[in-house]
């Protein structure tokens, strides 16, 4: 995900990168010249694990994406708060151009809120899916819905290792052994 994002800041500016780029026409963003002033992501907070500056999707560490935002003129509004009426995400929603959230900690999109946000033009997912966002009232309202696509290969490939690694080595069948109270290492080692 990182390297689509700076992809997107060699580009000349997002709202340029987000609606030309080669990155994005993928997952439908049309080629239209559009003025972005207003990013609000809704991430989670990460407290002491946010020192490691790798963890991008948190408050802290803000997608990375502060200072270059800024510099190309944009508002850039990062929270956690997401539900209720008065939440920070509601208040900013009726101003803001891009909405940026992530699979694990959404900021839902509904049809209310999408009336909301009259200057809505992106709801993008810091990951994959799209099931916090309400496609039929995006479409209704000419809001793009994109992800970044391939951004958790790696995650998906390390899980499956790991279940090969369980099954092989008879994970399951050992920890309900210890969380029994037994260990017979020849009934594990059979199975």
């Amino acid at each position: 995900m990182l390297s689509q994002l700076r992809n997107l800041r060699k580009a000349g500016g997002l709202a340029k990168a987000a609606l030309s780029s080669n990155q994005f026409a993928s997952a439908g963003i049309a080629s239209t010249a559009v003025a972005l002033d207003k990013v609000v992501a809704v991430l989670y907070k990460a407290g002491e694990a946010s020192k490691e500056k790798r963890l991008l999707g948190c408050v802290e560490n803000e997608l990375g994406l502060r200072s270059w935002l800024e510099e190309q003129g944009h508002t850039y509004i990062v929270t956690d708060d997401k539900e209720g009426p008065d939440c920070e995400l509601e208040k900013h929603l009726p101003d803001a151009d891009v909405v940026i959230t992530t699979p694990f900690h959404p900021g839902y999109l509904t049809p209310d809120r999408m009336a909301k946000a009259k200057n809505l033009k992106l709801a993008l997912t810091a990951g994959i899916g799209s099931d916090h966002v309400d496609l039929p009232a995006a479409a209704k309202n000419g809001v793009t819905v994109a992800e970044i696509t391939g951004s958790n290969v790696v995650s998906v490939a390390e899980h499956v290792v790991m279940m090969i690694l369980a099954l092989v080595r008879n994970y399951m069948t050992a920890h309900y052994q210890v969380i029994n109270g037994k260990w017979q290492v020849a009934d594990i080692a059979k199975e």
